[in-house]
């Protein structure tokens, strides 16, 4: 991830310092998961309608699931989803209760009282093509079960992209582990400014006191 800092705005330094906060705290990020969110375009594939010699002047069709003209309705509909803020917020509440009872055996999501609910800091990000959302996940030691990269790999490709129907069948799940926590929460801040902060507050399981 480099050893560059981005802060370059008000915004994006005050959440510097807070999430480096976070750390003197007693948060110890250990894995970083980034997710993608599932596109309208996967609804639809590609068929070759032709066979000729090594595919020049190959007709090309596409298979849509159901009616066409619905398709169309319901893949501009996707895509206003994928671009709205809110919408991203509620994918991103799914996928946390799903994390909390398959990885960290939380039954009850609402209870957190009964629980010790690990701390886990989200950001949401639109990349250089500003289209649509992907998702950057700080998670701390989970268990001796989940305790490597091909284990995580494991339990978020295999099985949060098959419980969640909000997340890319098509983009991986990427894990990395976490050798320098303040490198790490600098990259995933650098697109924090006046306008918009990627860290989510509202899904984020923040220290507090």
């Amino acid at each position: 991830m480099g050893n560059k800092k981005f802060k370059s705005n008000q915004e994006q330094t005050d959440t510097y310092d807070f999430l480096c906060n976070q750390l003197d705290k007693g948060f110890t990020p250990r894995w970083m998961i980034t997710y993608h969110y599932k596109h309208p375009s996967e609804n639809v594939r590609a068929i070759r309608e032709t066979d000729k010699p090594y595919g020049f002047r190959d007709r090309i069709g596409f298979r849509t699931y159901g009616d066409m003209w619905k398709q169309v309705a319901s893949y501009t509909a996707m895509e206003r989803k994928r671009q709205s803020f809110d919408n991203l917020i509620k994918d991103t509440l799914q996928v946390k209760n799903y994390i909390l009872r398959s990885a960290f055996g939380i039954k009850r999501v609402n209870q957190e009282w009964k629980y010790n609910i690990p701390h886990m800091i989200f950001f949401h990000e639109l990349g250089k093509v500003k289209l649509q959302y992907h998702t950057h996940l700080l998670l701390p030691f989970i268990s001796n079960e989940l305790n490597s990269i091909s284990s995580i790999e494991y339990f978020f490709n295999e099985g949060m992209r098959n419980a969640r129907k909000c997340i890319s069948r098509w983009k991986s799940i990427h894990i990395r582990e976490v050798d320098n926590p303040e490198v790490a929460l600098s990259y995933l801040n650098k697109e924090t400014w006046s306008k918009h902060n990627s860290l989510d507050y509202q899904n984020s399981n923040l220290i507090t006191s």
